[in-house]
Parts: structure tokens; C-alpha cells; sequence
């Protein structure tokens, strides 16, 4: 027979089980989101960063276009012309795949990279990035006339400017001195760099001359191979390399939500039932009365005078460094003159209770009335604490503050 869940836990599991699911919802609609346009320029996108038209163009007009998902290492280098387009590549190269991608530079395959960090790719390759590039496509007219210029102006911003001026190096197009737009040899083959892929991406390539610039940098369609490189766009990655991915860390994120709720719905409903603590049933006056009753069964009558007297003695001495044995008199004055207290009745009151010790015995009344007076010149005087001062305030009020009958 199934247990049946109290209406406490039917509710902690509701809310707890809503919660979850408006966390769940935002987080994947958070990931979706970032998703949308990752900025890299991938043959496999439709987005405005990625690359998909200018790739299934070249299959169209007659080139040899493939995807590169590989290794550099698997690059042919005895299998005629071929061509490795590296744009805005996201992931670093090891050493060992940087000296691949060299050899099949020196073999005489050719390399279009574009982008700020291809001189970790690329041999002789020297670029400086740019710390805040235009938001807006700037236009470029040719440096020099070229096989590479001659669809004339082209439209990018450049993330980066080449940093040397080698003769080696051919510039094609340049932002005043900087060059934007550069080739150079590498043993037999060739390296050409832009300054950015927005000539190749799907919203730059319809602008003003980018179209004939990508076409003029791959080639001959009869003579090349292109390789459009996916492996550095994330193929080359292992599983390890994917956590830190937002989809799957939004996913872990929702499933150690999950579990948590799981943990303490579960706690809730099965761990150990403590009572609460409650607060004692005695009230201060309770207290009073049982103490009062103590000293009167005792026939304490004197000691209930002197203990708030020794309390009061002790912390005016203490106050006013004076002698333990100072004299009831002398106390008083020393409180009138030292701590400028004006109530005439306290040495009166100090007096009295310093005679009733050597006097006949205190009746109750007596006892109360001189407490009563000692209570009100300790609270005038601030030695009752604050949290006391109200009760001693108005002791006198206080129902059932007089002496017991015999």
C-alpha cells in the first residue's frame, strides 16, 4: 500500500518541483541564446559570423570544396595544388600541429588565414592585434596591383594590422601604413592573410569587391583543392575540453539542482523529527515569589535586606575607589559630591539599613520599604542595568510587592 504524503510534503514538493522547472526553463533558454551567433566563421553556419554561403559558392562554381575536420598531420602534400582556409580558427595548435601545418606550406600547398592569432599558426607570421576595431565596415583601395586586386575596393574591419615591413612580404591592401591585406612565399608554397573574415562570412561577402578577393586568394577552380579547416573550430577537441562549454555547464548546473532538491525533499520528509525547543514555563515574577518564599520560611528577613545592599555598596565603591569599610554616612556624602547626586533621602535610607543590622529584628515591612528606597537610588543612579531599570522603575506597582502576613 503506497504512503500517502502529508499535505506539508505534498506542498514542499510543489514548490520545490516549480522552482526547479522555472530555473531549468531560463538556464536552457540562457544557453540557447548564446548560441545563436558564436562569431566563428564555420562552413556549417547560417548565421552572420559564420560561412556557410561562401563555402556551398565555391561548390558551386566549380571548385573542389571539402571540409577539413582532420589533423594537419593527415594534410597531403603529393596530391597537387590544394588550398587550407584557417578563418578566425578558436582553438591554439600544438607544437607538433604547427610544424605540420609548416610542412605542407613548404610542400607547396597554400594557406588564406584571416584573423588576430594566426602568427600561433603560421610561420614568419607577425600581427598586431587591434584593441578596439570599428563597428562599421571601413573601405580599402589596392596598394599595389595584384592577382589579388583586382576586383578593386574591399569592405572588413580589421581585428588586427600586420606588424612588419619586410620585402618579403607583399602587401595587397593596407589601412594607411598598416597593411590589412598580406601574402608571402614559405619554401613552395604560399601563406595570404586577411585582417579579418569578413570578406568570406555571410554578411560580408555581397559587399564591394570581398567576393573577388576570396575567389582571387583560393585560386583557379581547375587547379586547386580547397579545404575549408573545421578541425580548429572545434573537431580537434576532446570530451574533457567540452565541460567548459556553457550548454554543458548549464546542463550540470541543472542537474545538481535536481539533485539537491531530491536531497532535501527527501531529508524533509525522512530524517529525524526533533521537537522545538520551548521556552521555560517560570516567569521572572515566578522566580521572585519562590525566592521570597525561601527567605521567608527561613525567617530570613535581615538577609534579604543585605544582599542588595552589599550589591549596592560594592559598586559604588567600585565606582569611586573608596575603602571596603567606608561608613554609611561617608558613602553617601562621597555619592553626592563626587557623582553629583541631589536626592537628600539616601543617606537616610543607607543609615537605616546599616542600623537595622545591629537593631532589634526587621519586620517584613520594613525590610520591603527599605529595598524599595535602595532599588529607586540605584536605578536614579544607573547601577541597575537597562533591561532592569523598567522593572525597578515600577516595582512599587507591581501587584503583590508588600510584606506577607505572619
Amino acid at each position: 500500500m503506497p504512503l500517502a504524503l502529508v499535505k506539508s510534503d505534498r506542498r514542499l514538493l510543489f514548490w520545490t518541483g516549480l522552482i526547479v522547472l522555472v530555473i531549468i526553463v531560463v538556464l536552457a533558454w540562457k544557453a540557447q541564446s548564446q548560441d545563436q551567433d558564436s562569431g566563428i566563421p564555420s562552413s556549417y553556419s547560417a548565421q552572420s559570423h559564420g560561412a556557410k554561403a561562401a563555402f556551398l559558392l565555391l561548390q558551386e562554381t566549380g571548385y573542389n570544396a571539402e571540409r577539413w575536420e582532420r589533423p594537419p598531420r593527415d594534410l597531403a602534400v603529393d596530391s597537387g595544388p590544394a588550398v587550407l582556409v584557417l578563418a578566425d580558427p578558436t582553438d591554439f595548435p600544438s607544437p607538433e600541429e604547427r610544424r605540420d601545418l609548416e610542412r605542407f606550406v613548404r610542400s607547396g600547398g597554400r594557406i588564406l588565414a584571416t584573423g588576430s592569432f594566426v602568427s600561433f599558426f603560421l610561420p614568419d607570421a607577425k600581427t598586431e592585434r587591434e584593441p578596439l576595431p570599428s563597428p562599421e565596415y571601413l573601405e580599402f583601395e589596392p596598394r599595389n596591383l595584384t592577382s589579388l586586386t583586382r576586383a578593386g575596393k574591399i569592405q572588413m574591419s580589421p581585428a588586427a594590422h600586420w606588424d612588419s615591413t619586410a620585402v618579403k612580404y607583399l602587401v595587397h591592401y593596407s589601412d594607411g601604413d598598416r597593411p590589412v591585406v598580406v601574402s608571402y612565399k614559405v619554401g613552395r608554397g604560399e601563406v595570404i592573410w586577411w585582417a579579418s573574415s569578413i570578406p568570406l562570412n555571410n554578411a560580408g561577402i555581397a559587399k564591394s569587391g570581398n567576393l573577388g578577393l576570396l575567389l582571387n586568394s583560393v585560386g583557379n577552380p581547375k587547379d586547386v583543392h580547397v579545404l575549408w579547416d573545421e578541425y580548429f573550430h572545434g573537431y580537434r577537441r576532446t570530451l574533457g575540453s567540452y565541460m567548459g562549454e556553457p550548454p554543458v555547464l548549464y546542463g550540470l548546473v541543472q542537474c545538481g539542482i535536481v539533485l539537491l532538491a531530491l536531497l532535501f525533499t527527501h531529508s524533509r520528509r525522512n530524517g529525524p523529527i526533533r521537537a522545538w525547543n520551548e521556552p521555560t514555563r517560570l516567569s521572572p515574577l515566578e522566580f521572585v515569589t519562590t525566592l521570597g518564599n525561601l527567605y521567608r520560611r527561613a525567617h530570613a528577613v535581615q538577609t534579604a535586606l543585605d544582599v542588595p545592599y552589599a550589591r549596592f555598596r560594592s559598586q559604588t565603591i567600585r565606582q569611586l575607589g573608596l575603602r571596603a569599610d567606608v561608613s554609611a554616612g561617608d558613602l553617601a556624602r562621597s555619592i553626592r559630591s563626587r557623582l553629583g547626586y541631589k536626592d537628600p533621602g539616601l543617606e537616610k535610607t543607607l543609615v537605616a539599613i546599616e542600623a537595622s543590622k545591629r537593631g532589634t529584628e526587621l519586620s517584613e515591612e520594613q525590610a520591603l520599604e527599605l529595598v524599595q528606597q535602595l532599588s529607586r537610588h540605584a536605578y536614579n543612579l544607573k547601577f541597575i542595568a537597562s533591561e532592569e531599570q523598567e522593572i525597578a522603575l515600577h516595582a512599587d506597582s507591581v501587584p503583590g510587592t508588600h510584606a506577607r502576613p505572619d
